[in-house]
């Protein structure tokens, strides 16, 4: 429809709306820059440093600091008289069926909705694959069931700063597993990491001979050592497995195959523990709080999976020490968990400490040995 004599104020509004609508387009493209020697072209900035894409990721930065601190303080609040009333093994069941609803639907869409193309896609999964997701499924089902008894005896913000250890853990399996090598500054950032958690997780009275007490037992830092080392193994051992494969199987498929395998894991494991008397798959459902805690833990994997697409590893990576530094403080306000200048020192250097090491620059490979000469010399 053609408008005969545009107000002055619609000219004006069609100008502004040209204008914002080139400015945005010249943002966009290259910058081209004479020269003597001819036009230079500065292409633009990464996808993930462009204005909107900043914004994007930290807004779910932000979204995922939330359910991340959200999910370990409604592993608390999911309790009733100081325990779980209903069955954990059936909440994780319920967890790995909701991402595998969430997998399955991100499948369908790599395949453009082709249900017979997802069925062959399947059918074409080596066995070396399967089982290697089947072991990670078993893992990762005993590694939630100690997660639940480690929450269940120390509060969530001491765990969370005892777990920003995890990259230290990881690393040090990487180096096991891979001759993944660090650089000195690392391993001073490791070694800070490990004194500053004492004081987190442990006192001294100098009064009654400086002996050491910990906050909630040895026990507890048994257990919280060796549900680190267990995630971050699992950690190492699901990267390997991705990054391997990825070359043959998207991401989205392999997830599939993980959590199909994780629901049915789970669901062996409730049926082969239950005994008569026990609670019943969903008793203590009536408990909004299991629900909050299997909608944050079942949705969480998307949320990274956007400050992936809109920012780096680096920012998910920040998460922990984010979180750890939260929960210090959500733990003192409402589970009354001792808070005073030493462990709050202690927590923001194991904090500071985590941030460092994820910002220093990983170690050079290592060069391959030079080729011999004639005379069984290297090249010099």
């Amino acid at each position: 429809m053609i408008h005969d004599n545009p107000s002055p104020s619609k000219v004006h509004s069609d100008i502004m709306m040209n204008q914002r609508h080139n400015v945005s387009d010249v943002e966009s493209q290259p910058l081209v820059i004479n020269r003597k020697d001819g036009p230079a072209t500065v292409p633009p900035p990464p996808e993930h440093q462009q204005p909107a894409a900043v914004t994007k990721s930290l807004f779910f930065f932000i979204v995922l600091i939330s359910q991340s601190v959200f999910g370990q303080v409604f592993y608390r609040l999911s309790q009733r008289g100081g325990s779980y009333q209903y069955n954990t093994m059936s909440a994780m069941a319920v967890c790995e069926a909701v991402k595998l609803g969430i997998s399955s639907v991100q499948l369908l869409g790599f395949v453009r909705g082709d249900v017979r193309e997802v069925r062959a896609t399947f059918a074409g999964v080596s066995r070396r694959v399967y089982a290697a997701y089947a072991f990670l499924a078993l893992s990762y089902a005993a590694y939630n069931q100690v997660f639940f008894h480690v929450m269940d005896i120390v509060d969530p913000g001491t765990f969370s700063v005892f777990r920003s250890l995890t990259p230290a853990a990881v690393a040090l399996l990487n180096f096991v597993s891979f001759g993944h090598l660090l650089t000195q500054a690392q391993v001073l950032c490791i070694v800070t990491q490990v004194f500053s958690v004492v004081p987190v997780v442990a006192s001294s009275d100098a009064a009654e001979g400086g002996g050491v007490e910990f906050t909630y037992g040895a026990r507890s830092l048994v257990v919280m050592t060796a549900t680190v080392l267990f995630g971050s193994f699992n950690t190492v051992y699901n990267a390997s497995v991705v990054k391997k494969e990825s070359a043959k199987y998207p991401v989205c498929l392999q997830n599939s195959i993980l959590y199909s395998i994780g629901t049915v894991v789970n669901l062996f494991m409730y049926w082969a523990s239950a005994r008569n008397g026990d609670a019943g798959f969903f008793d203590g459902y009536d408990n909004v709080n299991v629900l909050v805690l299997i909608f944050l833990n079942s949705t969480i994997g998307v949320t990274i999976s956007m400050v992936y697409r809109y920012g780096d590893a680096l920012l998910a990576s920040l998460r922990q020490p984010m979180l750890s530094s939260v929960l210090v403080f959500v733990s003192y306000f409402l589970f009354d968990t001792p808070l005073d200048i030493v462990k709050l020192s202690g927590a923001g250097a194991v904090i500071t400490s985590t941030v460092l090491y994820l910002k220093l620059p990983a170690a050079a490979a290592a060069s391959p040995t030079p080729p011999a000469n004639a005379d069984g010399k290297g090249n010099s």
